[in-house]
């Protein structure tokens, strides 16, 4: 058996996803193999593993591949022997699973379909597109039995039925899915920035065209995750996991508090981090990431640009800044019924600026 089939079959097995044919294959696979037994080991200790040490993957990947790179370098060819050899394999795999899949829930290995033509090839009939407008949510309910919450200036073009061995849409904007389980037919979201494979699993994807950064966030189930110019990196997300991609910086979340700080990797280029996600209580299961599907506009100490890009999408307005230092201003708080002007005078409170209203356009100086 390849080691990329060993490993599906390891994830779904962490992830309570696998069927009852495939648990046998699974079970014959540990029996007849120690070094398979050891890698599922290795695994399972991930996938209990919730420390915040590995958040900048990326990186940490990067620099034990070079240190795995140059020890085959280094040794003598005549040298290696078959345990040697063995030994190096594990320590590839080792780290793709410890780093780069953070959790390996389970893996699907497939093509990357980077074209509406070759979609089509595997699903067939038309395709209908969604689109929402500002202040506007939509709610889809495919064929599949999938149902999917689509937030405000938001758009997702989908067959009108699914025919071939995947399922996929494209998505531009936010949404909530909560994907009806065919373990025959992977269900694959295409964005700007990354692909999502998934089989059963309810997760958030947040990908607007403007805005710095793409996110997904997995509330359960689990995930695959491509990033189209890095497709030979596979980001395979737990329960809890949120990825954020952004481009041009290498950028950290830590736990406590949910706050972006730059990392000691400025390198060009899109770069990724896994994070958990962030309740809004310790002891509550509502999540700061989804609670827009609630009607609930919470942010945590964000900056005004970032905030202000949500507001314009809630509201239906336009907001400009007059002064690019009051971008940088942070605010925490909730929006639920509140109109535009209640809620800029609420941010007043705890920062000085004025505003501006003329006709859908609010000046900020």
């Amino acid at each position: 058996m390849g080691n990329d089939k060993f490993i599906e079959l390891a994830g779904k097995k962490l992830s309570n996803e696998i069927s009852s044919d495939e648990n046998n294959e699974f079970q014959r696979c540990l029996a007849n193999d120690a070094s398979l037994r050891e890698q599922y080991e290795a695994l399972s200790a991930y996938w209990k593993h919730s420390d915040t040490q590995y958040a900048d993957n990326a990186l940490s990947f990067q620099k034990i591949k070079s240190k795995i790179k140059a020890q085959e370098v280094t040794e003598p060819a005549m040298a290696i022997t078959p345990i040697k050899k063995s030994a190096i394999h594990y320590l590839w795999r080792a780290a793709a699973a410890i780093v780069l899949i953070a959790g390996c829930s389970y893996l699907f290995y497939s093509k990357k379909v980077s074209s509406g033509k070759e979609i089509a090839s595997t699903t067939s009939g038309a395709w209908q597109n969604k689109n929402t407008s500002a202040r506007d949510k939509s709610t889809i309910v495919l064929t599949d039995g999938t149902r999917i919450t689509l937030n405000s200036q938001s758009s997702l073009r989908y067959p009108t039925k699914f025919t071939g061995k995947t399922r996929e849409v494209y998505l531009s904007g936010e949404a909530f899915f909560d994907v009806h389980k065919d373990h025959e037919h992977p269900f694959i979201i295409h964005t700007e920035k990354m692909n999502i494979k998934v089989l059963g699993t309810a997760f958030n994807v947040k990908s607007y065209p403007n805005d710095p950064s793409s996110e997904t966030t997995l509330i359960r189930g689990a995930i695959e995750v491509t990033l189209d110019d890095r497709p030979s990196d596979r980001i395979i997300l737990k329960p809890t996991e949120k990825l954020i991609v952004k481009k041009g910086s290498f950028t950290t979340i830590r736990k406590n508090p949910a706050k972006l700080s730059p990392a000691m990797d400025s390198s060009a280029g899109t770069q990724y981090v896994l994070t958990s996600f962030t309740r809004l209580h310790q002891d509550d299961s509502a999540v700061l990431e989804t609670s827009w599907t609630e009607n609930k506009l919470i942010f945590r100490d964000e900056n005004f640009a970032d905030l202000a890009a949500r507001m314009e999408r809630w509201y239906g307005v336009e907001i400009k800044f007059k002064n690019d230092e009051m971008k940088k201003y942070r605010f925490t708080g909730t929006y639920e019924k509140e109109t535009i002007t209640q809620a800029l005078d609420a941010l007043r409170i705890t920062e000085d600026f004025h505003y501006k209203i003329k006709n859908s356009i609010i000046y900020i100086y």
